[in-house]
């Protein structure tokens, strides 16, 4: 995954060699619905583990930006969510309108999730079991890697602060019984 997310920003840093560049730093709030699997157990050992939880999440933001493309790198949590992503975007109908007040873009991320443990290791309670009863390795990760896309749209304040609002969609699945995490997320930049 480290490799992979090395690539990523390798690739999409090499997009700003030839534009004028903008940097800026910034704050966030993101709601976050992680959607959870369901567990195969049977009743009465069945656990009690909800179809999804809310998160709600702050974090800051260093990024940069030029006409056409945006790079992010955003730590972000909670007392139970630590996460840390690159995001490119890109922003589309300028050839259309110009530089507008208001800029649409789509974008895909890459991201390192630290997750609930208590959940992670109750939802996987019976591959424990199983595991010290076979003499094998009963660690369990509450960390892994995840990916998605997401849009949204950046609103202009003034010549130094944006406002950007956006909705994202990411794959956790690599992380039991994370599935998907879905939400919305709003940003506050200053270019300096």
């Amino acid at each position: 995954m480290t490799r992979l997310f090395t690539l990523f920003i390798f690739l999409f840093s090499t997009l700003f060699a030839e534009q004028e560049t903008f940097p800026f730093i910034g704050v966030t709030v993101s709601s976050h619905t992680v959607d959870l699997k369901p567990i195969a157990t049977e009743p009465p050992n069945r656990l009690n583990i909800p179809k999804s939880k809310r998160e709600t999440t702050f974090g800051i933001q260093y990024g940069v930006q030029t006409k056409d493309y945006r790079t992010t790198f955003t730590a972000e949590g909670n007392s139970n969510f630590t996460s840390v992503d690159v995001e490119v975007d890109y922003i589309i109908f300028d050839e259309m309108f110009g530089t507008p007040k208001i800029r649409p873009y789509v974008g895909a991320t890459l991201g390192y999730l630290m997750y609930d443990k208590e959940l992670i290791t109750q939802y996987n309670e019976n591959r424990i079991a199983d595991d010290q009863a076979n003499d094998r390795n009963t660690t369990i990760k509450p960390n892994d890697g995840y990916y998605g896309l997401d849009f949204g749209f950046l609103f202009y304040v003034t010549d130094d602060i944006d406002l950007d609002v956006s909705y994202h969609y990411y794959f956790v699945d690599r992380l039991e019984p994370l599935d998907t995490m879905t939400g919305a997320t709003f940003s506050l930049h200053y270019f300096y």
